[in-house]
């Protein structure tokens, strides 16, 4: 497997350390004996629900400002009704882990711990989004994490990076077009 260490947006969110975390301040699966293994096979069912088929997970580091944090790439598709596939990938980053003088196997332990606890919250939160996509018609859940006409950036990252409008319009457009819509009876 090889290691990758994406562009990140320049507003990324600080997020606390995996020591410091707790279920009182609303963070989950920090305790959870789920394999990393079981909690994968859980995702893929998960974006199953959603239309999606999981391609495949790429471990990974994540580096966010002065913090390592380990993580996963997911990649997954979408078949349109006319048969094509649309690729899409979240990317997942576990909460970074304390580097402390302890023994290694003691960091090794916590960081898988970490990224356990990723991989458990990132389950819940697709879980959400079918209740949402269940209460919200027309909702599409995993647009946010489609890839745009680049192929490098999601939509959401587009939208981070404020360059949304522009890379989402058809190519060789470059403005919107002014017009009038009426109903037709």
């Amino acid at each position: 497997m090889s290691n990758f260490i994406p562009d990140q947006p320049k507003q990324a969110a600080d997020v606390p350390w995996f020591d410091d975390v707790s279920s009182d301040a609303g963070w989950q699966g920090q305790t959870t004996t789920k394999s990393v293994e079981t909690l994968k096979s859980e995702i893929v069912q998960a974006v199953s629900r959603l239309g999606g088929m999981v391609t495949g997970f790429q471990k990974g580091t994540f580096q966010i400002g002065e913090k390592k944090r380990e993580g996963f790439r997911m990649t997954y598709t979408i078949e349109t009704g006319d048969g094509k596939l649309i690729p899409g990938r979240m990317d997942i980053a576990a909460l970074p882990v304390k580097n402390t003088y302890s023994a290694r196997s003691s960091y090794e332990k916590r960081a898988e711990k970490s990224l356990k606890m990723a991989l458990y919250m990132l389950r819940n939160s697709i879980d959400g989004l079918w209740f949402l996509q269940q209460l919200s018609p027309g909702y599409a859940p995993l647009m946010p994490f489609m890839l745009s006409g680049s192929g490098d950036l999601t939509v959401s990252q587009l939208w981070s990076e404020s360059a949304l409008m522009t890379n989402l319009l058809p190519p060789g457009e470059s403005d919107f077009i002014d017009g009038e819509a009426r109903e037709v009876k």
